[in-house]
């Protein structure tokens, strides 16, 4: 698939394409492959890979409602609860699925125009599609259910969503590096994820903690997620804690680190 679409040409134009021109196709041909390899030929494979992390996201919420519990913050339970767990779906999946893609597709590195920038840049794209899917069908069910989610500030609820899906893009850069040298590092980085998503307030509001235990907990980016991501929700929410340069300058500086070692360890990559 890789080498028809690299292999490519349109009629009227020129028989050799630039740099530029050989990436672009080098990357819509992975994505392709991508879909194909992981989606099938049917809208059935691709209906379950974007169902998975909603079906996650709508049983916590479920089992928070059936729990009867009070909503820490403001009035409605379903809102406090979506903005809390959105975060995390939108962070650990597609960082997860992008840890696995040069494992996934060792073999394509043997062609020359492909790198393993390619190859994650792709299968990134592909879930960047998906967390958006995630999110649309998510607030189309409460819509159908009669459920208002509409935020307060439009702006920053998808300023905080983008910024999450950039953070879990950075992890998962970095991660695909990780794992392609470290085989254990897969179940490293899922207990990191739950960890940071167990301590990110999106169950029990960073606000009502001990000062000296938030001092900690802000650390934590997700944290930074879930506060951006209901400061579109509830006013006043977030003030003191919420530092949105700090999260975008975490995911920033771990995908510096994972270009750099991507480059530094770039001949043991293309080990099988």
């Amino acid at each position: 698939m890789a080498e028809t679409y690299l292999t490519y040409r349109d009629s009227g134009r020129p028989a050799h394409a630039g740099p530029l021109q050989v990436q672009l196709r080098v990357i819509g041909a992975l994505i392709l492959r991508d879909m194909r390899t992981r989606f099938g030929r049917k809208l059935t494979g691709w209906t379950i890979m974007v169902m998975w992390p909603l079906s996650h996201l709508l049983v916590l919420m479920i089992g928070y409602l059936i729990a009867h519990r009070i909503a820490p913050v403001g009035t409605n339970v379903t809102v406090f609860i979506g903005t809390g767990v959105l975060p995390y779906i939108l962070c650990l999946y597609p960082a997860r699925m992008i840890m696995l893609c040069l494992v996934q597709n060792q073999p394509l590195l043997l062609f020359p125009p492909v790198t393993a920038v390619d190859v994650i840049i792709a299968r990134s794209i592909l879930e960047i599609i998906n967390a958006f899917w995630v999110v649309a069908l998510f607030c189309l069910a409460l819509f159908v259910l009669d459920v208002d989610f509409l935020p307060l500030r439009y702006a920053d609820a998808i300023l905080a969503i983008v910024a999450t899906i950039y953070l879990g893009f950075a992890i998962g850069f970095i991660s695909t590096i990780l794992y392609k040298l470290i085989r254990a590092w897969v179940a490293i980085q899922i207990i990191l994820l739950v960890s940071a998503y167990i301590i990110s307030g999106a169950i029990v509001p960073i606000t009502n903690l001990p000062e000296q235990v938030r001092q900690w907990l802000w650390f934590n980016p997700l944290a930074h997620s879930v506060e951006w991501l209901r400061s579109a929700y509830f006013d006043a929410y977030g003030e003191g804690l919420l530092s949105r340069s700090y999260l975008i300058g975490y995911a920033t500086m771990l995908l510096f680190i994972g270009l750099i070692a991507e480059r530094a360890v770039r001949g043991r990559l293309l080990e099988s």
